[in-house]
């Protein structure tokens, strides 16, 4: 795995699995914040649960980012990295996940990345 930009030894990793699990026609939105408060958060990998009938989102401070589309950026069983340079932001990270299908769905959620320290 090849992350743009590269972390240094000073710089804090990040790595919080997430689960949730959605009825038909919910919709979830899971928040990661920076432990350090005056910090940039650097995110090469933002990986969900691929699941049929489901729209995936993510958005950085705010900004969308990624999606809607019917794909996770990528999926939890690769953890490719997904954004090339790596996303940067400061306060949020949102991944909304809508499940649009007839039954009961289980997503896990990870970002990875680092804290610049």
């Amino acid at each position: 795995m090849h992350v743009t930009p590269a972390p240094s030894t000073d710089d804090v990793p990040f790595n919080e699995p997430v689960t949730v699990t959605l009825d038909a026609g919910q919709q979830g939105t899971i928040s990661f914040e920076p432990k350090q408060r005056s910090t940039q958060f650097v995110l090469p990998i933002c990986a969900v649960t691929k699941q049929p009938n489901t729209t995936y989102e993510v958005r950085t401070d705010g900004e969308n980012v990624y999606g809607p589309a019917g794909v996770p950026p990528t999926d939890i069983d690769d953890l490719a990295v997904t954004f090339v340079p790596a996303r940067r932001f400061e306060r949020s990270l949102k991944v909304v996940i809508s499940n649009v299908s007839n039954s009961t769905h289980t997503y896990h959620v990870q970002p990875v990345g680092y804290e610049v320290a």
